[in-house]
């Protein structure tokens, strides 16, 4: 793509959770990557889906039709891969997928359309993801990586050492306490970091999408937008630029109290 911007923010953990949601999210994002210095022109800013098992969101979305304004394009060469565009501007849509262990800890596998199974035991998921090609993120949860949990999450980030294994740091968590201690120290020893918004599925959740995230630094082939971000990822030695802010304290609290409710409505109700 002419043009393309060397300055690509990236939302490195997304969900749509519904396809009425899409073309909301995907004017949010769009807005949220022009605030974090996105070209207005060309690649505005890439979304990284973590599609939870029971979500087949990616898979209803059809190449070729337009969704609020937004028109949908296949990447030949990348089947997990839609380009979504306004005007000059476009986004890139990459589909990825949410592990939950048995434990309740998560592993996300990006750039794959492949189904994980749900349940196994945390060491066991992180292997699956790693084995499917997917790049393989531990993404950091609120309450998720203390105590015992937490020491599963170090021994497993001690055992396969950093090379090819993301730590996912998260848009909901309290911004005053800056980044988790865990995920601070992984950094420190080398671990990668790729912020991400986890938008919550209630309360316009979905506003947030592209305020959090990082910086890649380079011009994505339109043929293969996801194969260039993947590459320049593993190359890097550090952890890419972040940027946005995490929640503010009143939105925190409405946040984790309005998952509960809504696990024990909804989720709880489908299972």
């Amino acid at each position: 793509m002419a043009n393309s911007p060397t300055r690509w923010p990236i939302d490195g953990h997304v969900h749509f959770h519904s396809l009425a949601a899409v073309g909301p999210t995907l004017d949010a994002a769009a807005a949220n990557f022009r605030a974090a210095g996105g070209s207005s022109e060309g690649w505005l800013g890439g979304i990284l889906l973590t599609q939870a098992s029971g979500e087949r969101v990616f898979e209803l979305l059809k190449p070729s039709t337009a969704i609020a304004g937004w028109t949908l394009t296949a990447v030949q060469e990348e089947p997990e891969t839609l380009i979504a565009r306004q005007g000059s501007s476009s986004l890139a849509v990459i589909c990825g997928r949410q592990v939950r262990a048995a434990d309740g800890l998560e592993v996300l596998a990006l750039g794959t359309r492949e189904v994980f199974r749900d349940g196994l035991p945390f060491d066991q998921a992180v292997e699956a993801v790693r084995r499917s090609g997917a790049l393989t993120v531990i993404p950091w949860g609120f309450g998720k990586w203390l105590g015992e949990r937490g020491k599963r999450v170090k021994k497993t980030l001690d055992l396969l050492g950093a090379q090819g294994l993301f730590v996912g740091d998260n848009g909901s968590r309290l911004g005053l306490f800056g980044q988790p201690a865990l995920v601070r120290a992984s950094e420190q020893r080398g671990f990668r970091v790729l912020p991400g918004t986890d938008p919550f599925p209630f309360a316009g959740g979905h506003r947030k999408v592209g305020s959090f995230g990082f910086i890649a630094e380079l011009n994505p082939a339109e043929s293969a937008p996801w194969q260039g971000l993947r590459v320049w990822l593993m190359e890097q030695a550090v952890s890419p630029k972040p940027y946005g802010r995490a929640s503010g304290p009143f939105e925190f609290v409405f946040n984790q109290v309005g998952i509960q409710v809504y696990n024990r409505l909804f989720r709880n109700r489908a299972g």
